[in-house]
């Protein structure tokens, strides 16, 4: 009778690996923690640079003059309001500092309506 000699992995060598991918994971896992929060930012940043370019737009077309609302940039100029994706919201200016857009229909000036500052201590309102 032939016997043959068992392959595979023993219990300790399972248990080591998943330790190893446990050490790691935690020092890999904190480094991209705050990655979703530059991602929101860059994504607002992003938005605002649309709306910005779509009053220009507006403002070429219409002998400088701005539109009274970012609604009637809609289907024109740009697809849809963008979201400010902080809070997220689509809102155009409602209560300072609740989150969405604020537009200065007078000169055109649009702006994240949000109150505070970033990772990097820069307020939101200067974007």
């Amino acid at each position: 009778m032939k016997r043959f000699k068992a392959r595979g992995f023993t219990l300790v060598e399972i248990i080591l690996v998943i330790i190893i991918i446990g050490i790691l994971a935690a020092i890999i896992v904190p480094k991209f923690a705050g990655q979703s929060d530059s991602a929101k930012i860059a994504a607002t940043k992003a938005n605002l640079g649309s709306l910005r370019s779509a009053v220009r737009l507006w403002q070429s077309d219409h002998d400088g003059k701005p539109p009274a609302s970012l609604d009637l940039l809609v289907p024109t100029y740009i697809r849809a309001i963008p979201e400010e994706s902080i809070t997220p919201s689509t809102a155009v200016n409602g209560t300072l500092g609740a989150g969405g857009w604020i537009y200065d229909g007078a000169d055109g000036d649009v702006g994240a309506n949000l109150s505070g500052t970033d990772a990097n201590d820069d307020p939101y309102s200067g974007y």
